[in-house]
């Protein structure tokens, strides 16, 4: 019997789940695409739950309007210029699913094109239909901003008031104006200028050099968290964590890997192992709503 699933991702991200499901579900092959919605087809039935997936899950099969007799699922539209149908958008603001609970998910590809899916709400799960990012835009100095307030929201981090954060590569300072917000203490790194908003904050201070020349000597206390997103190969940001991590004991990274070459895919399946073996006890890989081609590493050490 043949088995059908569905994976929504941003575009920028598409060869990478592709890749991601030809090692990973080596029995699957492509069934339909459009930007940002993939079906794959299967004889047996698996769990299938790629990274590089905002959300996945058991395909239903593709519907017109009038078939879509559901009482309570959430609808998500592919693009702006489709408008959902107001009975359906009035079913998807009026359906809530409890962690646990299998997602109904009606996905409008294209006009009078639709596709239903399911798949169990996890805890990181945005609780949004398409695993929409539920953050509110504003006027902030990087794109970094939304990826740590996604991952704080998806993974409810336990930031601490006046915790002392490392942040690796901070300008112009997205990520850090986002920790600030939360009143902690950013240590950012960065040989390039900051934005005036962070820089005038008492609780920032500006390491204006590689972060690849820190020493033990730059700290006179440790760090509670150490956070990057830096625009190098895995490979290498990750070598400067370990080495970090050497003489620096923070209880938390929250690391952005970019993933621009798919040989990085190699990375990412083995640093769960790499990182826990360091003393974290959770380590989590997420593709966050604001992702292009890369992804976040969360690692916790209780």
């Amino acid at each position: 019997m043949t088995h059908y699933y569905f994976a929504l991702t941003n575009v920028e991200a598409e060869s990478l789940l592709k890749e991601e499901v030809s090692l990973r579900y080596p029995d699957l092959r492509i069934s339909y695409s459009r930007p940002g919605f993939l079906t794959f087809k299967g004889e047996n039935l698996i769990s299938f739950k790629p990274l590089f997936a905002r959300v996945a899950g058991l395909s239903i099969g593709k519907f017109k309007e009038k078939e879509l007799l559901y009482s309570k699922a959430w609808v998500w539209r592919r693009n702006d210029k489709l408008d959902i149908p107001p009975h359906l958008q009035e079913v998807s603001d009026n359906s809530v699913f409890k962690i646990g609970e299998k997602v109904t998910l009606i996905m409008m590809v294209g006009n009078d094109e639709f596709w239903a899916g399911t798949y169990d709400l996890e805890s990181s799960h945005f609780q949004t239909p398409g695993e929409e990012s539920s953050i509110i835009q504003r006027e902030v100095p990087s794109r970094a901003y939304y990826k740590i307030a996604e991952a704080f929201e998806a993974f409810d981090l336990p930031f601490d008031h006046q915790e002392r954060v490392l942040e690796l590569g901070s300008a112009p300072g997205g990520a850090s104006l986002f920790l600030l917000e939360q009143d902690m203490q950013v240590l950012g790194v960065d040989p390039a200028d900051m934005d005036k908003s962070v820089l005038k904050n008492i609780n920032f201070k500006h390491i204006r050099r590689p972060f690849e020349t820190l020493t033990e000597n730059d700290f006179r206390e440790d760090v509670d968290w150490i956070i990057s997103d830096i625009n190098l190969p895995p490979t290498v940001v990750l070598k400067e964590v370990y080495r970090l991590l050497s003489f620096l004991n923070p209880r938390g990274l929250v690391l952005t890997l970019k993933m621009n070459e798919l040989k990085h895919l190699e990375v990412v399946a083995t640093v769960r192992e790499k990182i826990r073996a360091m003393g974290f006890k959770k380590v989590e890989l997420k593709y966050l709503p604001g992702h292009k081609k890369e992804i976040a590493l969360i690692a916790l050490r209780s």
